[in-house]
């Protein structure tokens, strides 16, 4: 049942609630509620604030004997956006239909920032020159022997080409990271035959003002953990765990863990079998079902008021493709009992604490990392909310067709960013790291598995058992350190993490 309309009902019945009420009514369905507060009600029971004590007071006389606390479901946490639909019978035009609709989402956003001046389609663009802006998807782009880009154009009326001259080189790089299926608007000059840019403005995510949660609590990320591979980190990952708990850590350190409410897994929760060649010598726990297994009973141990969501990523049990639908029940076993675990898809809007967190496993960043120059040649996997700034740029969290699988969808493109997030977290670049940009907070993950022979091939060093901590009310990020045998501050004695990255 959702939280406000748990709160509407007792108020109906003159009850309010406090915390662990309301919890433990959101584990159970609408016709158990109403039982229950009417039956209160017609207690004569006097206190307008129902609490724990007095909920085990009339228990018996409720006729509930087995329900405990703590066994609650998802409540703090609402699934603001996730994809569930059945995989149906596609034909090219649903093809076609996706990325009209793609377009159509990404020009209108484009139109309504109120910058581009007269704005015109690539068919009304004579042969007389002139100056000329048009929103289109970039097609393909070349060099020529000239040495200039040529980028080839198209909207849905039509299809041209956009020259960028190799002088301008502040413009010409600016072309150069330009994604095949970027949408952009075109500042150009001259005619049909041959158009000359002057300027590109992508669709950008920016936020009026930085908004914060209304919930004095935490929110911990984590991802990467790669349960049953041999280089799976779970002595670390219990320590966790086990600070969570309250078990280990100083006095600071366990009066934070105490708040934490939440915690959110991005992706790549198990190492799966056969996701690369010759896999299986890396493999501790050789079955799917077997690591999600050992998986539950990790996440078993964490105290049951905190709740905990968690999406899939390229390891996992899923279709890999984007977007992920939820893990199903045929591989979730113990996970799908647990009353305070929430699987849901990849990506996912959540709101927590009065805050909207995207939750994206991050399987387009690689070939973010790839095609954009800046990127590639001084970060590479060392930047992960640099790629971010991108996704963000571009209003899309993949923007490259035939990257990843996709299945279209008729009622529009699951990978728009067409709400932006408060919070913006991705995993996959086993590598924490915060970031700001244009009033979002970016965060990415760090990783519970020492480095692949596959991150060494491709020159990628996981700084691992970092855990980013978010304060919902303040938005302020403490970074733990899980990786030696104490628990450690990473940041310092003022325990707020250094916001790298600026808006652009």
């Amino acid at each position: 049942m959702e939280k406000r309309d748990v709160l509407k009902l007792c108020m109906k019945n003159g009850f309010f609630l406090d915390r662990s009420m309301l919890d433990f009514f959101c584990g159970m369905e609408e016709r158990e509620v109403r039982q229950i507060v009417e039956k209160l009600r017609n207690f004569g029971v006097v206190e307008k604030i129902l609490t724990e004590e007095i909920f085990e007071k009339h228990k018996e006389k409720l006729g509930i004997r087995n329900q405990e606390f703590g066994s609650v479901g998802i409540c703090g946490v609402e699934i603001l956006r996730e994809t569930r639909r059945d995989f149906e019978k596609l034909g090219a035009s649903d093809f076609v239909s996706y990325f009209r609709v793609r377009f159509e989402a990404l020009r209108d956003i484009l139109i309504k920032r109120g910058d581009l001046v007269n704005l015109s389609s690539i068919r009304r663009i004579g042969w007389d020159n002139g100056l000329f802006c048009f929103v289109g998807m970039v097609y393909d782009k070349r060099i020529t022997k000239n040495k200039n880009l040529l980028i080839e154009v198209e909207d849905l009326t039509g299809r041209t080409v956009v020259l960028v001259n190799r002088e301008n080189k502040q413009l010409f790089e600016q072309a150069q990271s330009l994604l095949l299926d970027d949408v952009v608007a075109f500042k150009c000059s001259g005619s049909g035959k041959m158009l000359f840019a002057s300027e590109f403005i992508y669709p950008n995510s920016c936020l009026d003002r930085e908004n914060f949660g209304d919930s004095d609590e935490f929110v911990a990320f984590i991802s990467d953990l790669h349960v049953g591979s041999k280089m799976f980190l779970e002595k670390n990952l219990m320590r966790f765990v086990n600070w969570l708990n309250g078990e280990v850590g100083d006095e600071r350190q366990k009066n934070l863990a105490a708040k934490v409410k939440y915690l959110v897994l991005v992706g790549d929760n198990i190492e799966g079998v056969g996701v690369y060649p010759g896999q299986e010598k890396f493999l501790k726990i050789k079955g799917c079902r077997g690591q999600y297994e050992k998986l539950a009973r990790i996440l078993g141990r964490i105290r049951t008021d905190i709740e905990i969501v968690m999406i899939p990523g390229q390891h996992d049990a899923v279709w890999i493709g984007e977007p992920m639908p939820a893990l199903a029940d045929k591989w979730s076993g113990n996970l799908g009992k647990m009353k305070n675990l929430k699987m849901v898809s990849n990506p996912a809007e959540l709101k927590i604490g009065g805050l909207k967190i995207l939750v994206y496993y991050g399987g387009s960043l690689n070939k973010f990392i790839d095609e954009i120059g800046d990127i590639r040649v001084n970060y590479g996997h060392r930047n992960p909310v640099r790629v971010v700034e991108e996704i963000l740029k571009r209003r899309h969290l993949a923007p490259v067709y035939g990257e990843m699988d996709i299945v279209p969808s008729k009622e529009g493109d699951d990978l728009v960013l067409k709400d932006l997030p408060d919070v913006f977290v991705v995993g996959g670049q086993h590598r924490t790291m915060i970031g700001s940009y244009n009033n979002i907070l970016t965060i990415s993950t760090s990783c519970f598995q020492s480095q692949t022979d596959f991150e060494i091939m491709v020159g990628n060093e996981p700084d691992p058992c970092k855990v980013p901590i978010l304060n919902l009310k303040s938005k302020e990020v403490k970074i733990l350190d899980f990786s030696g045998g104490e628990v450690v501050w990473e940041e310092g004695d003022d325990l707020i993490c250094k916001l790298d990255g600026g808006g652009r």
